[in-house]
């Protein structure tokens, strides 16, 4: 009897053992990985654009406030967005650029500004507020054609220009 509880001991130990190499391993490929896939997770929009620019990652996101839905926002964000969407607002469409430094982790804090130029040259200069782990404005992009848009990022003290043209149809 005592030489079974003893091999049931030792093989409940191995068990035990073998359980949390496996664990953590698992935990360990997760944490690689996850930086990366944890960044596109609750964005707005569609993605519209993306750069790399001084190693740094940036996303464009784009969402026209007036046909909004639930995808990608979470129930505070929804709730202001319903409360503001209508088919006669002023600026209906909501920019964001989501900006990853170069060991892939998410910029949270930096200052944003946005230039919006419409297919007749007009200008819309917007800051970027902090948002959703982005930066985001909205602007008036409703006329069919290209827009030009210009982002500048500062980002402690380091500065990052980005721009690219975007067709509304």
């Amino acid at each position: 009897m005592k030489k079974t509880l003893n091999y049931f001991l030792n093989g409940l130990l191995i068990l035990l053992f073998l359980a949390g190499s496996v664990s953590a391993a698992g935990k360990m490929v997760k944490d690689d990985i996850g930086d990366h896939d944890k960044a596109s997770v609750g964005r707005i929009g569609d993605l519209i654009h993306e750069s790399l620019v001084d190693g740094y990652m940036l996303a464009y996101h784009f969402l026209d406030l007036r046909d909004a839905n639930s995808d990608g926002m979470d129930k505070a964000t929804m709730d202001r967005t319903s409360a503001m969407t209508n088919k006669e607002m002023e600026k209906p469409h909501h920019l964001m650029v989501y900006i990853m430094d170069n060991n892939h982790k998410l910029v949270l804090k930096g200052k944003v500004g946005f230039l919006i130029k419409d297919p007749e040259g007009n200008s819309q200069e917007s800051m970027g507020l902090y948002m959703s782990r982005g930066f985001g404005t909205t602007a008036d992009m409703k006329k069919k054609g290209t827009y030009n848009i210009a982002m500048k990022a500062m980002l402690g003290d380091k500065r990052i220009m980005d721009n690219f043209k975007y067709e509304m149809r």
